[in-house]
């Protein structure tokens, strides 16, 4: 039995050829692989926890793939997500990532490069997802910040960027960095991209918290 077997990979672009295609790469590799040609029908029928990543097209025919994936985690979609870029949509796809994407492929795509995208995509969701089983933990040392760590930390939760933050807080990004550096280490996480993964997860413990 394949690794692959355990993880979920949503397949999100208006391209049907396209989009079958690379379910059909994925299904070979043994991953359980689902395509949905818009936004909606993987917003409807994707399973919110699964354990996997997906590939979302900038493009799609019903929303752009930006919004898309700002709508994935106000809809509390914590899996790593891959945007696909044609020609012209690489600085979209550098601004998505930006907002917290896992990363960007470009068309056309090389079969052993979209595979590697998605194992690594995969294994970074599982690592996030066995800390979410300390989420007690977090929530437990969220009394160790300072009330201005605490509003940072709803920003970045959020997908939003060191320098998004500074100039929503009227501070330079530098020091958001600082701040998101002493989150991490008083919460026991080791990058960005853990604060905004297990914010998502204990986001309503948090937002609780914080009114305190």
């Amino acid at each position: 039995m394949s690794d692959n077997q355990r993880f979920t990979v949503a397949v999100v672009d208006d391209d049907e050829s396209f989009r079958e295609a690379v379910v059909w790469l994925l299904s070979s590799r043994s991953f359980n692989a689902a395509g949905y040609g818009d936004a909606a029908s993987f917003f409807a029928k994707h399973p919110i926890s699964a354990q996997g990543c997906a590939f979302m097209d900038l493009r799609l025919g019903d929303l752009s793939g930006l919004d898309a994936y700002r709508e994935t985690r106000e809809r509390g979609f914590d899996m790593p997500v891959i945007m696909i870029s044609a020609y012209g949509d690489i600085a979209t796809a550098v601004h998505a990532v930006q907002l917290g994407a896992f990363g960007w492929i470009e068309k056309p795509v090389r079969n052993e490069k979209l595979v590697e995208t998605a194992v690594s995509a995969c294994s970074a969701h599982e690592h996030i997802c066995k800390q979410y089983g300390r989420a007690a933990n977090y929530v437990r040392n969220f009394s160790l910040l300072t009330p201005r760590e605490r509003e940072i930390l709803m920003h970045l939760g959020k997908g939003a960027t060191a320098k998004e933050v500074g100039l929503e807080l009227e501070i330079s990004h530098r020091t958001v960095e600082t701040h998101r550096n002493q989150i991490a280490e008083k919460l026991g996480l080791t990058s960005a991209r853990d604060i905004a993964a297990v914010f998502f997860h204990t986001r309503h413990f948090y937002a609780e918290l914080a009114a305190t």
